[in-house]
């Protein structure tokens, strides 16, 4: 009964997890140019 309720709450807090991290990087497809410095590192 203990194994499943941790899996559970496992299951709960990686999807939380992972919803959180989608929302905080909403604009992933904006890429500022990058510094001609940068480029020939």
């Amino acid at each position: 009964m203990m194994r499943r309720i941790l899996q559970l709450s496992c299951a709960i807090l990686t999807f939380l997890a992972l919803t959180n991290a989608a929302s905080a990087c909403s604009t992933c497809g904006y890429q500022p140019e990058m510094p001609e410095q940068l480029k020939e590192m």
